[in-house]
């Protein structure tokens, strides 16, 4: 399936994986999207998208299809079909 995967914020990951493309993917979660990007794209990629630990790191926000932003402890249970948009931003907070 194809996956449209974007990038907002987060420059080192736009120039290593582009601010938007296709990934080709077989089916499988969010989570998964995000082993296979790392994969893919490598040191660079892991080091913007991973804590120490290999998971999601705090600082990003994943949202699905502009539907809402998914937790961290959704992203192995998400499932993905075709055509959808993964959006990765960077969190900001203030007040």
């Amino acid at each position: 399936m194809k996956i449209t995967v974007e990038s907002l914020g987060l420059p080192t990951l736009s120039a290593v994986i582009g601010k938007r493309t296709e990934i080709a993917l077989e089916a499988g979660t969010v989570a998964d999207l995000v082993r296979h990007l790392t994969g893919r794209f490598g040191p660079k990629a892991r080091q913007v998208l991973l804590d120490g630990d290999g998971n999601l790191d705090l600082t990003i926000q994943v949202m699905l299809n502009e539907e809402g932003f998914i937790s961290r402890d959704e992203l192995p249970r998400r499932l993905l079909k075709e055509g959808d948009h993964i959006r990765f931003m960077l969190l900001v907070g203030g007040g």
